[in-house]
């Protein structure tokens, strides 16, 4: 059963894919207003959100929809990995602008290109060590947005986690690769290593 929005209770969700599709719904499921952002404005199927079209790069457009929210959710990830320089930093700048004029947690989406090439276990502790340009540039965006947190501006917090698994990845998902082809008894290609614990 849903709880009927609560006013005083709203966040701000940037994007609706796998992951800000979920967000919204678990939000929206504990009785709080929600509104999902995305460049098109269409309803991706969340009871009890608010489905609004924003370029969500538009920094002041963006505050002013974030503004008296309690959370405001990075879960934004630009399709095209060759288009991210261009495209990452004016949406994260805008998204940290909008995040410290109301005072709202920013809660960022995450991945684990950052910490670069891992020989052992992945920890909160790992430093972004990256050199590819998506790893790079990730670490980049979560050092600016630690750095507003650090002085005062904003309260910021980046989940990170692989892309692979998960509800309603699809196409892009680990598991959507491997299992149909091994069900219908045929030999299937694994990503990475398949000695590491997982």
């Amino acid at each position: 059963m849903t709880n009927a929005p609560s006013s005083s209770d709203r966040h701000v969700v940037v994007g609706a894919g796998p992951v800000g599709r979920h967000v919204a719904a678990e939000l929206a499921a504990r009785g709080s207003y929600v509104t999902v952002v995305t460049r098109s404005g269409r309803d991706t199927g969340g009871a009890g959100a608010t489905h609004l079209a924003l370029d969500a790069s538009n920094a002041d457009a963006l505050a002013r929809v974030a503004e008296g929210a309690d959370v405001l959710y990075n879960c934004a990830n630009p399709g095209d990995y060759t288009q991210w320089e261009q495209v990452w930093p004016p949406l994260a700048s805008a998204l940290l602008i909008a995040a410290e004029r109301p005072g709202a947690v920013y809660a960022i989406t995450g991945n684990l290109y950052p910490y670069g090439p891992v020989d052992g276990p992945m920890t909160e502790d790992l430093p972004d060590v990256a050199t590819d340009h998506k790893g790079v540039l990730r670490a980049r965006l979560w050092a600016d947005a630690l750095a507003a947190h650090r002085a005062g501006r904003a309260r910021v917090v980046e989940v990170r986690s692989s892309d692979f698994v998960g509800p309603g990845v699809g196409a892009n998902g680990h598991v959507s690769r491997v299992v149909p082809a091994a069900l219908r008894g045929r030999a299937v290609t694994m990503i990475g290593r398949t000695d590491l614990p997982h």
